[in-house]
C-alpha cells in the first residue's frame, strides 16, 4: 500500500474512498472514540445537529477534498522532485483520530481553508512582491474562523511566516492582517444581526481538562510521528534545494506554534479544534520518513502499526 501511494500514479487517489469506508464499518461495528471532553460545534446552522445521516456523508466528503487539496499543496509547491500521493493517505490516517464520524462539526471546513491558505502562502517568492498574494492567502486563512473559531490564533502565525519568507515589508504585513479581518467582520456581523442565535466563543471558558488513557495513547501516537517525521525531515534537508529549505523553515514554525497553543488549548480548555491542523505538516514531513534510507523499514512498519491501530481504536476504547 505504501510504496502504491509513494508513486505518482494519480490513480491511487481512487483507492481513498475504499480506505475511508474501512473506518465507517469499524465506526458501524464499535464505539466512536472521541478525542477530547466533547465534540466541538460551532453551530452556524444549529438544525444540521439533529442529522447525523447527513454529518456521516459530509464527513467522507470532507475528509476526501481535504486530502486531495493537501496532496495538490505538496505537490504543486514542489517539496519533492516527483508527484507523490502518500500526503493524502497520511491525512486520512492522521485525521482519524480528531474527527468523529456522525457528528455535528464544522472541524473539517475549517480545516479545507486552511490547507488552501496555506498553499497560497507557499507560493509566495522572497524576491517578488506579494502584496496580491499575501492578502488572498489571509482571506482564505479567515474564512476558516467562520467554522473553527479558534482558527483566529492564526493571525500571528501568518505574520511569523510571511517575515520568515520576505522578511519586513510593512504594507505586506498590514495586508495579511486586513485579508484575516475582513472574513472576521462578517462573522461578528452575522452574529450581531442574527441577535446572537449563532453560538460564537472566540474566549473559551478556561477549565483544566484531565486526560483519559485514550488521550493519552493518541498523544503517544503523535510524539512517535513527530520523532519519525523530525528524522525524515533531517535526512531530506541534507541534500535539499534552497527553496526547499526555506519551505521546511516556514512548515516547521507552522508545526511547532500550532503544537504549542494546540496543546495549551486541549489541556486548559478542552478544545481540540486548533491541535487538529497539526495533522497537515504530519503529512508534508512523514512522507520524508517512509522516503529515507536511514530510516529504513522501521518507518514503514510503524506506519503500517499506525494504521492498524487507527482502525481497531473502535474496538480497543471500548475497554
Amino acid at each position: 500500500m505504501i510504496r502504491l501511494f509513494l508513486g505518482n500514479r494519480v490513480g491511487v487517489v481512487l483507492l481513498l474512498p475504499l480506505i475511508l469506508a474501512l473506518y465507517t464499518i469499524g465506526y458501524f461495528f464499535g464505539y466512536n472514540p472521541v478525542f477530547g471532553p466533547s465534540i466541538q460545534v460551532e453551530q452556524l446552522i444549529p438544525y444540521l445537529a439533529e442529522m447525523p445521516a447527513a454529518h456521516l456523508m459530509a464527513h467522507f466528503i470532507m475528509l476526501l477534498l481535504n486530502a486531495v487539496a493537501l496532496n495538490w499543496v505538496f505537490n504543486s509547491r514542489e517539496f519533492l522532485e516527483k508527484n507523490t500521493f502518500i500526503i493524502s493517505l497520511n491525512y486520512l490516517i492522521f485525521e482519524s483520530f480528531f474527527h468523529s464520524w456522525g457528528e455535528p462539526s464544522w472541524l473539517l471546513v475549517a480545516q479545507f481553508f486552511s490547507i488552501i491558505g496555506l498553499g497560497l502562502f507557499l507560493g509566495i517568492k522572497p524576491q517578488q512582491i506579494a502584496k496580491k498574494t499575501a492578502f488572498n492567502a489571509s482571506f482564505v486563512f479567515g474564512l476558516s474562523v467562520y467554522f473553527e473559531t479558534s482558527f483566529v490564533l492564526l493571525l500571528p502565525l501568518l505574520i511569523f511566516m510571511f517575515i520568515s519568507i520576505r522578511g519586513l515589508f510593512w504594507r505586506e504585513l498590514v495586508l495579511i492582517v486586513i485579508g484575516f479581518l475582513m472574513p472576521l467582520g462578517g462573522l461578528l456581523s452575522f452574529y450581531f444581526f442574527s441577535n446572537g442565535l449563532v453560538g460564537l466563543h472566540f474566549i473559551p471558558k478556561m477549565k483544566f481538562y484531565w486526560p483519559n488513557w485514550q488521550d493519552y495513547t493518541i498523544f503517544l501516537w503523535f510524539g512517535l510521528i513527530l520523532i519519525f517525521s523530525l528524522f525524515g525531515l533531517r535526512a531530506r534537508l541534507l541534500k535539499a534545494s534552497l527553496k526547499l529549505k526555506k519551505q521546511t523553515q516556514v512548515l516547521t514554525l507552522y508545526l511547532f506554534y500550532v503544537l504549542l497553543i494546540g496543546t495549551t488549548g486541549f489541556f486548559f480548555t478542552g478544545q481540540f479544534g486548533f491541535l487538529s491542523l497539526v495533522v497537515i505538516p504530519f503529512s508534508f514531513y512523514f512522507s520524508y520518513a517512509l522516503l529515507s534510507s536511514s530510516l529504513g523499514i522501521s518507518s514503514h512498519l510503524f506506519y503500517y502499526l499506525l494504521f492498524v491501530f487507527s482502525l481497531l481504536k473502535f474496538v480497543l476504547f471500548t475497554f
